[in-house]
């Protein structure tokens, strides 16, 4: 039953197709409205889903193609990889972990009816990942099974209200509202890449506003600028890299030609995914007024960050490609400073500087999107490296990958010295209910 639940919780479409039905049910609306919105709201999460896949796809082989070219050596960066191969090699983290997910999301449940923080953090793989990196620490500093279960739970619970309030006033900046808010384990990245970015920004200078002229209108239609900005990527590693390496991933097919289809393939995607993002959320929403309304007043659902890319994007597009340049550099400065090499992550750049971007924008405008996605670049592959010096990602069966969640990163680095971990994550709960309070009574 527990191996049940927890794989309908690591599914979103489902997690979300159930959350539009209870709402449904709880507004009483009738049978048809109520099998229309869960069967809509699974169905666009599962078109994102797909979107996804096809993204992730299209670019792999220009990563691999991008580390022969520039001759990159050092550790993949994935989150996922990591707590996947820890879950594998220490079976009390896999056991601890599970409970961790599932308790911690009742306790999400239980914080935001009866504190200020009303966030339910609704993306599966992000609290899977976060419930791991938990288990991992606590198992590290020594915890018996019983405590990591008990005290993990909390932690996720508190965290997963936590990280949806640091990033909400940015979220509104860009929506415009607080119709949802966003679950996932970058906030400590691209919030403050987003102040930076406010900071030496220009906000009167919208990058959802730049003028072309005439002749190039058509970079304003998101399917041409993507597609011209990954052609150029593409084309520039192909041609580097040469027909007989891009062979290995084309076949017979023509090296140019391949650069061209993979990056027609990769826009494919982000229409898909797009499309997927106004279909589950135009469900989505109304429906979970009737969770807000009656079990969580207030509630707001925290979604994965492509809930985002509708609102910007040109910012999107701006943050992806200033956070791969970010990355770049911050390779060279952990190879000095700290002897490891954490390599780009271009599926990275793109979903989360690509919200660094957004989120720039929303606080500096154009230049603002350009600042924080250098920034937020910067910061994860830095901090992928210093995480690498203090955790042996080796006895834990994970060897020669690193974090690429700088959350993940930050709460494993608190938890290093698990009390003072542990204080801090209670402070910013407390000072974010604070916050929460001031602002409600402004209003």
């Amino acid at each position: 039953m527990l191996d049940f639940l927890l794989n309908i919780m690591k599914t979103p479409a489902i997690v979300l197709g159930l959350v539009a039905l209870i709402g449904l049910l709880l507004q009483k609306k009738n049978v048809g409205q109520v099998f229309s919105g869960t069967v809509k709201t699974a169905l666009g999460m599962l078109v994102l889903s797909a979107g996804s896949s096809l993204i992730v796809s299209e670019i792999s082989p220009f990563v691999d193609l991008f580390s022969l070219v520039f001759h990159l050596e050092g550790f993949a960066t994935s989150s996922e990889a990591v707590v996947g191969a820890m879950q594998n090699a220490v079976p009390v983290i896999a056991s601890t972990s599970a409970i961790i997910m599932a308790v911690g999301f009742l306790v999400n449940v239980v914080i935001a009816r009866f504190s200020p923080l009303k966030y339910i953090f609704l993306t599966g793989h992000m609290m899977w990942i976060l419930s791991v990196a938990i288990a991992g620490s606590l198992y590290a500093a020594s915890f018996s099974e019983t405590m990591i279960m008990v005290v993990g739970s909390v932690l996720q619970g508190v965290l997963m209200v936590v990280l949806p309030a640091i990033g909400q006033p940015t979220v509104r900046k860009v929506t415009g509202s607080d119709h949802f808010a966003i679950a996932h384990l970058t906030m400590l990245g691209t919030v403050p890449a987003a102040y930076v970015g406010g900071w030496l920004g220009d906000k009167n200078k919208n990058a959802e506003d730049i003028k072309l002229p005439e002749s190039l209108e058509f970079f304003k239609d998101t399917s041409m600028s993507v597609s011209i900005v990954m052609g150029v990527f593409y084309l520039l590693v192909v041609i580097l890299a040469g027909p007989e390496a891009v062979a290995g991933y084309a076949g017979d097919q023509n090296y140019i030609v391949y650069g061209i289809l993979k990056a027609l393939g990769f826009t494919a995607g982000i229409l898909i995914l797009l499309q997927g993002v106004r279909m589950f959320l135009g469900e989505l929403v109304p429906a979970f007024k009737g969770i807000s309304d009656k079990l969580v007043p207030g509630a707001i659902p925290a979604l994965d960050v492509p809930a985002l890319f509708a609102y910007a994007p040109n910012s999107l597009m701006i943050g992806f490609v200033t956070a791969v340049i970010g990355m770049i550099a911050g390779m060279f400065v952990s190879s000095a400073l700290f002897k490891v090499v954490p390599l780009v992550s271009i599926i990275g750049a793109f979903f989360t500087g690509g919200v660094a971007g957004i989120f720039g924008n929303a606080r500096g405008g154009t230049r603002g999107a350009v600042i924080s996605g250098l920034v937020y670049g910067f910061l994860l592959i830095v901090g992928s490296g210093f995480l690498f010096t203090i955790f042996d990602y080796a006895v834990y069966g994970a060897a020669g990958v690193g974090h690429d969640c700088l959350d993940v990163m930050a709460v494993m680095i608190a938890m290093k010295y698990p009390y003072i971990g542990i204080a801090i994550i209670v402070a910013a709960f407390a000072l974010l209910c604070w916050r929460e309070a001031v602002n409600k009574k402004m209003k």
